[in-house]
């Protein structure tokens, strides 16, 4: 198996990883949770994805492999940017509010792979 293959078999995770997690942060939201530190764990896990993603990304492009357009490197920036922007956003929040930005940065995280997917 090439490294293509597992780049492509890591991205579909991660499109549905960061979708259920964004779901399920909203259905936390509406149930009044703060974050837990199993969803906090979730993220986690998702945020490794998306950096197991990258690498394998840097090492195929290292070795010549060049995706049809070059945004598709953008989108695969951002998305190792998970929990930075959760922490950034997140500095003066707690509680509720904390678990509706998790959720929503999570399903922009889903946007961002969606479209990195595409773009490929």
């Amino acid at each position: 198996m090439s490294i293509n293959f597992f780049h492509w078999r890591i991205a579909t995770a991660l499109v549905l990883f960061t979708l259920i997690t964004g779901v399920y942060g909203l259905v936390e939201y509406f149930r009044k949770k703060p974050v837990s530190p199993n969803y906090w764990g979730v993220i986690v896990i998702g945020n490794l994805l998306a950096l197991a993603q990258g690498a394998l990304g840097a090492w195929m492009v290292l070795n010549g492999a060049r995706p049809e357009r070059s945004v598709h490197i953008l989108y695969g920036i951002v998305a190792v940017l998970w929990i930075p922007i959760i922490q950034f956003i997140n500095r003066s929040r707690s509680g509720r509010d904390e678990t509706l930005v998790c959720a929503l940065v999570s399903l922009f995280e889903f946007a961002i792979a969606l479209r990195a997917f595409a773009t490929a």
